[in-house]
């Protein structure tokens, strides 16, 4: 593993934040600059954690999860990841598992919104073991989102996991 997992420091934002600076807006809430996203997703969220290259130090990725509004038992999960793991999908996915099983301790279930059109990102929460929902066009949206979603209840079983382990 060429990376470490830690609670996120406001360094790392920062580090990835930059990386924002001449992103697009998102389907979800476009009015809102990428930046200010991250920095109120950051603000909200209950837990952050960052991966950092053991070689250097340097952030590669951002996870974070905010409670619903709606229902504070639901995590509503954001990602951010570097071109870094670009070559090196398998990597990511075993960080985000990590990630995801501390998510879940808190939570009972994680989910997000994803764009229709964000083949990689749909097949990476699959292989993860999400719940891909039926895309469907958000109201005053013309462009469709998935539904995603994982339950607690997916790492308590180990034919989930490989190798057969099961995650606490």
């Amino acid at each position: 593993m060429r990376h470490q997992v830690l609670p996120a420091t406001s360094q790392d934002v920062a580090s990835l934040a930059t990386m924002l600076e001449d992103a697009p807006g998102y389907l979800d809430w476009p009015e809102k600059e990428p930046c200010d996203r991250l920095l109120e997703a950051c603000a909200f969220s209950t837990q952050i954690w960052a991966a950092r290259r053991l070689s250097d130090g340097s952030t590669s990725a951002l996870w974070g999860v905010t409670p619903r509004l709606d229902n504070p038992d639901v995590g509503y999960l954001w990602m951010l990841a570097s071109a870094t793991f670009d070559e090196d999908s398998s990597e990511f996915a075993m960080l985000c598992r990590l990630v995801f099983a501390e998510m879940l301790d808190q939570f009972p279930r994680i989910e997000q919104l994803i764009d229709a059109r964000s083949d990689r990102t749909i097949d990476l929460l699959r292989g993860l073991g999400f719940t891909i929902g039926r895309a469907h066009r958000q109201a005053g949206s013309p462009d469709s989102l998935h539904h995603v979603w994982l339950e607690s209840e997916w790492l308590r079983h180990p034919s989930n996991h490989p190798g057969g382990m099961t995650i606490h």
